[in-house]
């Protein structure tokens, strides 16, 4: 039993068979693409089904073939409940009506995430910079709350459709964080005073590039932890293999030394 379950454990985990997979996942995509089409539903729809039917199964194969191989330990993994989820969803029919269940069946080109270890550290990598994002935002809203009262106060009278209070002036802060509304309303403000140009691209400067900057920073360096925690994993899963070998070499060092024992008192009598 543990000898056929290390074999299963080899066949998932080697590359070609890892390949396969993220080939018919992307396979699978570009179905789900085309059957949004009716020309090519009305064409080629019966073989795109057929395709994607096999395409499903070899997924089910594939999450029982990973269950037999980790045993208990499948359920330990986070990216695996989600593959078994994808794979459930997959299995339930979606008629015509279900438009809930076929929408859902688009969780499958996210499968990608899981089978590519790149995309996994970058979605890993995001989740552990939440905490860094929350205090970004906090410093952003602080940052939009002090220009929205400045802009309120300084421009409430001059142009009071976007600065009249300070609700749409932190709307129109936040369009200028973007990109947007410069030639809506700063411009012909600064027409008037040329002064308005400075005290926007100040704000323009502060909120989207130092702020965009510190999220990447924080994004970087949670990526950086990530791989470090990976290299630690890989570097215990190597120790733990060196002891396996190193056990099995004693035992049959131990195994030789009896053979010997034996051949030796065989030959005495």
């Amino acid at each position: 039993m543990r000898t056929a379950r290390e074999r299963v454990r080899q066949l998932v985990e080697s590359t070609p068979f890892q390949r396969s997979i993220i080939a018919l996942i992307v396979l699978n995509a570009v179905i789900l693409g085309l059957e949004t089409y009716p020309a090519v539903m009305s064409a080629a729809g019966g073989a795109l089904q057929v395709v994607n039917g096999v395409i499903i199964g070899v997924f089910v194969v594939e999450i029982a073939l990973r269950m037999f191989a980790h045993g208990w330990a499948f359920f330990r993994n986070g990216w695996n409940w989600f593959d078994l989820f994808v794979v459930v969803v997959a299995l339930i029919p979606a008629g015509g009506e279900a438009g809930v269940l076929r929408v859902l069946r688009l969780l499958r080109v996210l499968r990608l995430l899981s089978a590519v270890r790149s995309m996994r550290l970058v979605v890993a990598a995001l989740g552990a910079s939440i905490p860094g994002f929350a205090s970004i935002g906090g410093l952003l809203v602080m940052i939009t709350y002090v220009f929205a009262v400045a802009s309120t106060t300084l421009f409430s009278q001059q142009n009071p459709t976007y600065f009249g209070d300070l609700w749409l002036s932190s709307v129109s802060l936040f369009r200028l964080m973007f990109g947007d509304g410069w030639p809506d309303f700063v411009a012909p403000m600064a027409a008037d005073a040329a002064w308005v140009w400075g005290f926007f691209v100040v704000y323009t400067v502060v909120a989207s590039l130092v702020v965009l900057n510190l999220l990447i920073a924080v994004v970087v360096e949670a990526m950086d932890r990530m791989k470090v925690e990976e290299l630690d994993e890989a570097l215990d899963e190597g120790k733990a293999l060196d002891e396996r070998i190193l056990d099995e070499l004693l035992a049959l060092r131990a195994q030789v030394a009896r053979l010997e024992e034996r051949t030796s008192r065989g030959d005495a009598s």
